[in-house]
C-alpha cells in the first residue's frame, strides 16, 4: 500500500514537476557558462581568447577521465539505506554550488593567475555538476518506461531546462552591470542547492534494479561501446551540443562586434531562438509521442538547419529576432533528446539482464564534452585565422567574417552531419514499442525475486 501511494506520487504531474526541477541547474548555470564563461573572462578578465580556449581543450580531456568512471561506480556502489542515485545528488551538489559561485569571482590580475582560477573553479563546479545529473539523469529512465510517460516528462523538464537556460542567456550581463559579476554568481549560484534538493521529493530508486551483481569495469565499458543505438544517439547528441553551445558561446560575442549592441544587452542576441523554442514545446511533446524518438529528433535537427544559415548575412538586431524563430522552433526538439537515449540504455538491458543507466550518462557525458574540445580548438583556429581580438573595440573585417561563420555555417555544418548520423539509429517507433512490452516481462520477474528475497530475509 506505501508502494502504491509512493508509485502515485512519482508517476503524477506533481512528482514529474518536483523532479524536473533539478533541469533548472543543470540548464541555467551551464548555458550561464557556455554564453558568457569566454566573454567574461577574455573581455572583463583580460586573458586571451587563445588561453580561454585552452582552458575549454583541457575541460574537455578531463571529462575523458572523470564522467565515464562516475558513472561506472555509481552504477556498483550503492548505499543499504539511501540506494545508488539520491546520495551521489545530495553529496555533489556542494562542489557543484562552490565552483560556480566562485568561477565568477576572479581575485587576480595575472593572466597564470586568471588562468589557474577559471581551471580550478571550472573543474570544480564539473565534478559536482556531473555526480548530480549523471545521478539525477539516470533516474529517468529508471523511473520512466513509457513512450508517452517519457515524452511528458521530457517535455515539462525540457521546457523548464530551456527557459531557465534563457534566463542564464538574458538576465546575468543586466544584472552584472549595475552589481558586478561576483555578485550574479551568488545570486545565481544559491539556486543550485535548492532546485537539487526540492527535486529529490519526485524520486525514488527502485530496488529490483539494485539486486543484480554489477558488470566488471571492463566488461561494462565493452558492452557499453558496442550497444550500436546508444553510440549513434551518443554521437548525434555530442554533435548537437558542439553546435548549439559553439553558437550560445560566441552569440554575446557576434551581437557586440557585429550588432554593435549595448555590453548590458547582449544576452538578448538569443531572443528568437527563445521564442521559438518555448512555443515548439507541445508540438514536439506530441511529435515524440505519436511518432517515437527517432522520427521526431531527425525532423527537429533538419529544421533547425534550413533556419540558422542566413544568421551570416544579418546587421539588425530585428531581423535576428525574426529569422531565429524558424531554428529556434528546431531547437525544442533538439533539446528532446533523452527519449533516444532511454531507449537504447533499455535495450542494453534486454542483452545483459542489468540496469546501467549511470554508466551509460557517464560516458555520455565524456562524449558529449568533447564538444567542448571543438569548441575550444574552433575559438583557437578562428583567432589563428581571422586575427580576433577581444581588447579591440572595431575588429578587422576578417575577424567579423569568423564571428559570423561560427553562428550560421559551423552550425550547418554540425546539423549535417547530425542528421546523417542519427539516420542511422535503429531503434524506430515499431522496434521501440516491441522493445517495452520485452522489458515489461522482464521487470515483473525482478520484482518477484525482490519479493522473494525480501521473505527470506524476514
Amino acid at each position: 500500500m506505501i508502494y502504491l501511494r509512493e508509485n502515485d506520487r512519482i508517476h503524477s504531474f506533481s512528482g514529474h514537476f518536483l523532479y524536473s526541477l533539478a533541469a533548472i541547474p543543470s540548464s541555467l548555470h551551464y548555458s550561464m557558462i557556455q554564453s558568457f564563461l569566454i566573454f567574461f573572462y577574455t573581455l572583463k578578465e583580460g586573458l586571451d581568447l587563445g588561453s580561454a580556449g585552452l582552458l575549454l581543450l583541457l575541460y574537455g580531456i578531463w571529462n575523458a577521465v572523470n564522467d565515464p568512471l562516475i558513472g561506472y561506480y555509481m552504477d556498483k556502489w550503492k548505499w543499504k539505506k539511501w540506494g545508488r542515485r539520491i546520495p551521489y545528488i545530495v553529496i555533489g551538489t556542494i562542489p557543484f554550488t562552490i565552483g560556480f559561485i566562485f568561477l565568477w569571482w576572479v581575485p587576480w590580475n595575472d593572466q597564470i593567475g586568471i588562468f589557474l582560477h577559471g581551471f580550478i573553479m571550472l573543474f570544480l563546479f564539473d565534478f559536482g555538476f556531473t555526480l548530480t545529473m549523471t545521478a539525477w539523469s539516470a533516474l529517468y529512465t529508471e523511473m520512466y518506461e513509457t513512450e508517452k510517460e517519457r515524452a511528458s516528462v521530457v517535455a515539462l523538464k525540457d521546457f523548464l531546462a530551456f527557459f531557465s537556460g534563457m534566463i542564464g542567456i538574458l538576465i546575468p550581463p543586466l544584472l552584472a552591470d549595475s552589481i558586478g559579476w561576483p555578485l550574479v554568481g551568488i545570486i545565481f549560484g544559491s539556486l543550485i542547492p535548492i532546485t537539487m534538493y526540492l527535486s529529490l521529493l519526485g524520486t525514488r530508486e527502485r530496488k529490483e534494479f539494485q539486486i543484480d551483481e554489477p558488470l566488471s569495469i571492463f566488461a561494462a565499458f565493452k558492452e557499453t561501446f558496442i550497444n550500436k543505438p546508444f553510440l549513434i544517439i551518443t554521437l548525434t547528441y555530442t554533435l548537437i551540443d558542439f553546435l548549439s553551445g559553439l553558437t550560445l558561446t560566441v552569440l554575446p560575442l557576434y551581437a557586440f562586434f557585429i550588432l554593435k549592441m549595448d555590453e548590458s544587452m547582449v544576452g538578448f542576441a538569443a531572443i528568437g531562438v527563445a521564442l521559438g523554442t518555448i512555443t515548439s514545446i507541445p508540438f514536439w511533446r506530441w511529435i515524440y509521442a505519436k511518432k517515437g524518438p527517432k522520427y521526431g529528433l531527425m525532423l527537429a535537427i533538419g529544421i533547425f538547419v534550413i533556419g540558422i544559415w542566413p544568421l551570416f548575412l544579418v546587421n539588425d538586431f530585428i531581423l535576428l529576432v525574426v529569422l531565429t524563430l524558424l531554428p529556434g522552433f528546431g531547437s525544442g526538439g533538439m533539446i528532446m533528446t533523452e527519449p533516444s537515449i532511454s531507449a537504447a540504455i533499455d535495450s542494453d538491458e534486454l542483452k545483459t539482464n542489468k540496469r546501467r543507466e549511470a554508466t551509460f550518462m557517464g560516458v555520455l557525458t565524456f562524449v558529449a564534452r568533447l564538444s567542448m574540445v571543438l569548441s575550444g580548438l574552433t575559438l583557437i583556429i578562428v583567432q589563428f585565422l581571422t586575427g580576433f581580438d577581444p581588447e579591440a573595440t572595431i575588429q578587422p573585417p576578417s575577424a567579423e567574417i569568423g564571428l559570423r561563420a561560427l553562428v550560421s555555417l559551423v552550425p550547418v555544418i554540425g546539423g549535417a552531419l547530425a542528421l546523417y548520423v542519427f539516420s542511422l539509429f535503429p531503434l524506430n517507433y515499431r522496434k521501440f514499442t516491441e522493445q517495452q512490452e520485452m522489458l515489461k516481462s522482464l521487470h515483473q520477474e525482478r520484482l518477484d525475486k525482490l519479493e522473494l528475497k525480501e521473505k527470506e530475509f524476514q
